[in-house]
């Protein structure tokens, strides 16, 4: 089965954010199990994204840019700036706000992970990972920061591999899926070549299994996702995953 390729569609979310929405949006109003949203978001002062309650999934958020601020019902309060992570486990119910730094400018990644069934209704979590903490694989090609995956920092409840992959020079990019895992890839900046062609704001999803071979042009950006289907349904209710 070939890969499926979609655009990212701009909507306001939160107190006057923007995001750049992958998925679901209205021309994909599905999920890519695990995956359940993907959004490049856009944030100013004084606007934020208030206090609202999630339940059923783990949200990572991965800055691009400028700084973002954490605040929960378990007491945590956090600040992380360009390429930091905040992500919490939102189990059977946590309450939090987001908002940028004081001055500019604030854009990342957000990307929601279903949970599996069994802890769903588990205690919620947060965890900050600092940018300097975070691994890197440097080629004459390539700059990958490894947000999530083996030996990552980052401790998550689903099997998933989450790459940020700089690109230096025309290169070329081949992968094979495990028959149990599926991909994503979102093109932050630049374009993509070669058996799927793809520009900013586009992304493929991926099926299980699929080997695909990319032509990556020199200063594109993009995330690159792998994970593991927990094979249930995805009931998205609002804020809620269940």
């Amino acid at each position: 089965m070939k890969a499926d390729k979609i655009s990212a569609v701009k909507k306001a979310e939160g107190a006057g954010a923007e995001v750049n929405r992958l998925f679901p949006n209205r021309s994909r109003n599905d999920f890519h199990d695990p995956f359940v949203l993907l959004d490049e978001f856009f944030v100013e002062p004084p606007n934020e994204f208030a206090p609202h309650e999630h339940r059923g999934f783990e949200a990572i958020t991965y800055m691009l840019e400028g700084h973002f601020i954490h605040e929960d019902n378990l007491g945590n309060k956090a600040e992380v700036g360009p390429g930091g992570i905040q992500a919490f486990n939102a189990g059977k119910s946590i309450t939090h706000s987001e908002k940028p730094g004081p001055e500019g400018l604030s854009r990342g990644i957000q990307l929601w992970i279903n949970l599996p069934q069994k802890l769903k209704n588990s205690d919620p979590s947060y965890q900050t990972v600092k940018a300097e903490e975070i691994e890197e694989e440097k080629s004459s090609d390539l700059l990958i920061r490894k947000i999530a995956g083996p030996n990552s920092k980052l401790e998550l409840q689903t099997e998933i591999e989450y790459l940020d992959i700089k690109v230096k020079n025309d290169t070329k990019f081949q992968e094979q899926l495990k028959t149990d895992q599926v991909g994503i890839i979102y093109l932050i900046e630049g374009q993509i070549e070669g058996q799927y062609k793809l520009a900013a704001k586009e992304g493929l999803l991926i099926e299980a299994g699929e080997e695909i071979s990319l032509d990556f042009k020199e200063g594109s950006r993009l995330i690159f996702l792998k994970g593991k289907a927990h094979q249930q349904e995805i009931k998205l209710r609002g804020s809620f995953v269940e």
